[in-house]
């Protein structure tokens, strides 16, 4: 337990491997000293233990979620795999390694391509280089809803620009103000004759639409704190975006089903419907694009309420209709709709290789953060 718990300290506190050895360290703390040596046998030991309990955890149908990052001109891919276990979604990493190998390889959709060679379904940013490498795979892309509505707010915000800059004009003289408390008491004895005053203060018809983006930005908001948080489905999403679109018609041109910034919309439509519990009334494309999430139910049907007087066709029209409704789909349940957990782990890789840590190779960095990432 003593190695164990220098280990769980380094991983867990973020700390660099040399700190076992730091004097300070070792003065005031109760655990026994050990070299770095030990400690790297210990995390190269232990890291072998986690991929066996991960590689044992996934079903024989997973999905995989990845994003790619570079510092100091590495490129990374972190990859993630998510199941579903008793219709819970669950999310392992399975590697950060850099993509390139060699010097004279560039980051193109098709290194990736080569690099996730045989996985399934994937969820990315909305990227030209991965729209591109979804094509190439010949899999549905399901883009990052936060990226989309962020789009959206930016086009947004660019046709109102003269509103902010109303406002910036007016923070800028009221960040001089050093007791905002006091200043108020006396709003009602400022001269409305200043014209120095006058010219900052945005007229009537500015603060009616001030007070409308305030309005619209609340929304906004609400919907971007709600996708942060956990297990948010596809069917969530289009349930938010489809109010905001009625709120903003505009907006339709990044978060409507179909906007062109859709990857596969019949694979995503599909996904909502299933996930309503329309399964029976998917399209024939929407079918195509989930076919290989289909569960195939082989429990016998129960066709004991046919009637004798029925007809063959009418037993076989009866028969096609609980079939379709049996029809059940894996996984689909379990699809993130945001990328914000690749957003949120390259952050810890991103303090993981702070200055104390620059000189940390790929391998064991991957090590410490695939320890920290998979820990229970």
């Amino acid at each position: 337990m003593n190695r164990f718990g220098w280990l769980e300290w380094i991983v867990k506190a973020n700390r660099p491997l040399m700190f076992c050895e730091n004097t300070f360290a070792r003065r005031y703390s109760s655990l026994e000293p050990i070299s770095v040596e030990t400690l790297r046998a210990l995390l190269e030991g232990i890291t072998r233990s986690v991929e066996a309990d991960v590689a044992a955890e996934p079903p024989d149908a997973f999905g995989i979620m990845f994003d790619g990052w570079t510092h100091s001109s590495e490129d990374f891919v972190a990859v993630f795999a998510y199941c579903e276990d008793n219709g819970i979604a669950k999310s392992a990493l399975l590697s950060m390694a850099p993509v390139i190998n060699g010097l004279d390889e560039d980051p193109s959709a098709r290194i990736h391509r080569d690099f996730l060679a045989g996985m399934l379904e994937q969820d990315f940013d909305n990227c030209s280089a991965n729209r591109r490498l979804a094509t190439i795979m010949l899999v549905p892309l399901v883009g990052c809803a936060s990226h989309r509505l962020n789009r959206a707010v930016q086009q947004h915000m660019t046709q109102n620009e003269n509103d902010f800059a109303a406002v910036q004009g007016l923070m800028t003289k009221l960040r001089t103000i050093k007791h905002p408390k006091a200043s108020f008491a006396l709003l009602e004895f400022l001269d409305q004759d200043d014209e120095e005053l006058m010219y900052l203060l945005p007229c009537p018809a500015y603060n009616r639409q001030l007070k409308k983006l305030y309005a619209d930005f609340k929304d906004f908001e609400s919907v971007l704190k709600a996708l942060q948080g956990e297990n948010v489905s596809l069917l969530d999403v289009r349930v938010w975006f489809d109010g905001l679109i009625e709120a903003q018609p505009a907006f339709a041109a990044y978060i409507a089903p179909r906007a062109n910034i859709v990857h596969t919309p019949d694979f995503e439509l599909g996904c909502v419907r299933v996930l309503k519990g329309n399964g029976a009334r998917l399209t024939a494309s929407e079918k195509r694009a989930l076919r290989p999430f289909l569960q195939v139910d082989r429990a016998p049907v129960n066709h004991g309420e046919e009637a004798e007087t029925d007809s063959l066709v009418q037993r076989l029209e009866k028969r096609r209709r609980l079939e379709a409704r049996e029809a059940r789909y894996c996984l689909v349940g379990s699809i993130p709709a945001t990328s914000n957990k690749v957003e949120g782990f390259f952050s810890v890789a991103r303090a993981t290789l702070g200055y104390e840590r620059n000189g940390l190779q790929p391998i064991p960095l991957e090590m410490v953060l695939f320890l920290r990432e998979n820990s229970r």
